[in-house]
């Protein structure tokens, strides 16, 4: 095994995977709003027809979160990747062409199948298998992009909507995506350390005897008889649907309040510069003190940041929910894979997490529209609020059981 190389090819794994979560999450899911007013307004659409092209693509994700996780097991990730990639890249620059609701809806299709094999599973697949050593760590980094990619993307695709209009904008940030995901993933990933003649980083030497033997943990039939598997998947639904219902209706309630929408979107920003450090602290913590402890002290501050909404017309309260929502917010995508590695092994991770993974895009499609139809027939979010903060203290305790009840083996892989 090449061990001696000057630079060890899991940080050109890890930079490639930064690039991926920037353009699919940072731009897909945290920049997405800025479209809202300038094509509703353009096309004559309402806000909720024209929204509704997000559920349509996270739930065809959630649909191919699985079959994605097979295909990357079974034949070449570059192959795989390259191809949802340039799916995910072309359709969204294809809004550009869009002039009726259905065309938008049948795009999304597509942009939902090619964003299930481009980043969150096969980022989640390469991190687990490329590190052992702080991979909690890595796992942070990786998904810290997608806050990155907000702050970055959010002012350019106003700035481009302003200059030259939203179907221009669409074209030149799917250009955009293309180029930093197509060329990642056909020159720089790779799916084991063993396509390039090395091992995990931080694995024992102890293991040496064993590097070419099968990984241990559970194959995909065997994980869905476990209850670690749906405890896991109950407290990643729970925790996305909450998580979602307060993000999208975060400037919306603080411009309720009476802030102006430069000030709601300035704090917003704040709550992006948050999620960026909230992820790379959480992953280092994780490595430091353990997933159990790990989570438990990041939902606890996440139920306690939607309680400080019911303060938020107070200024310093809104600053103080931004910062700690941000900094928790992370428990979304960083704690789940990693939980899934401890509980049922990395021997089939792409499958098993492509399936864990439709718990994450059927609460994106949930939670948001949830607090839209609460706050139409209440005309306020505080029952809403309420749920999320039970949905987030109930997910804690899943959490927990999942994984003080069940441990793979390494021997047995049961």
């Amino acid at each position: 095994m090449k061990n001696n190389a000057k630079i060890f090819y899991g940080w050109w794994i890890l930079i490639g995977s930064f690039l991926l979560n920037l353009a699919g999450i940072g731009i897909i899911i945290n920049s997405y709003g800025v479209f809202i007013k300038p094509v509703t307004e353009s096309l004559g659409f309402s806000r909720g027809g024209f929204t509704l092209y997000f559920s349509i693509a996270a739930l065809a994700m959630m649909v191919m979160a699985p079959v994605i996780g097979k295909l990357l097991e079974k034949f070449n990730i570059r192959i795989v990747m390259t191809i949802c990639t340039a799916m995910m890249s072309i359709s969204y620059a294809l809004f550009s062409r869009c002039e009726t609701l259905p065309q938008f809806y049948i795009l999304a299709i597509f942009l939902g199948i090619g964003s299930a094999g481009s980043h969150i599973i096969p980022v989640s697949m390469m991190i687990t298998n490329w590190f052992v050593k702080s991979r909690g760590l890595a796992m942070g980094l990786v998904f810290a992009a997608s806050g990155i990619g907000g702050l970055i993307f959010n002012p350019l695709s106003n700035w481009l909507i302003l200059a030259y209009g939203w179907q221009s904008a669409y074209f030149i940030i799917g250009i955009i995506m293309f180029i930093l995901t197509v060329p990642t993933a056909i020159w720089i990933v790779r799916a084991h350390p063993k396509d390039k003649g090395l091992k995990p980083y931080g694995e024992d030497l102890a293991q040496s005897g064993r590097e070419q033997a099968e990984p241990g943990g559970f194959t995909a039939l065997q994980a869905f008889r476990t209850s670690s598997f749906w405890l896991l998947f109950i407290m990643i639904l729970f925790i996305a649907i909450a998580n979602m219902g307060v993000l999208h209706h975060i400037v919306p309630y603080l411009t309720d309040l009476g802030y102006s929408s430069t000030t709601a979107a300035s704090l917003m920003s704040l709550h992006m510069g948050m999620l960026i450090l909230g992820k790379v602290l959480l992953g280092g913590l994780a490595d430091r003190i353990g997933l159990s402890k790990s989570l438990l002290v990041c939902l606890i501050g996440f139920v306690i940041a939607i309680s400080l909404l019911y303060g938020a017309s107070f200024f310093w309260i809104a600053i103080l929910f931004n910062v700690l929502f941000g900094l928790t917010i992370s428990v979304r995508t960083v704690l789940p894979p990693l939980m899934t590695s401890t509980c049922l092994g990395p021997k089939h991770f792409a499958v098993i997490y492509g399936f864990l993974n439709i718990a994450t895009t059927l609460g994106t499609a949930v939670g948001t529209p949830l607090s839209g139809f609460i706050f139409d027939a209440t005309k306020s979010y505080n029952s809403a609020f309420a749920i999320y903060m039970v949905l987030g203290t109930i997910a804690a305790v899943l959490g927990l059981i999942a994984l003080n009840r069940a441990r793979w083996l390494p021997e047995t892989g049961q």
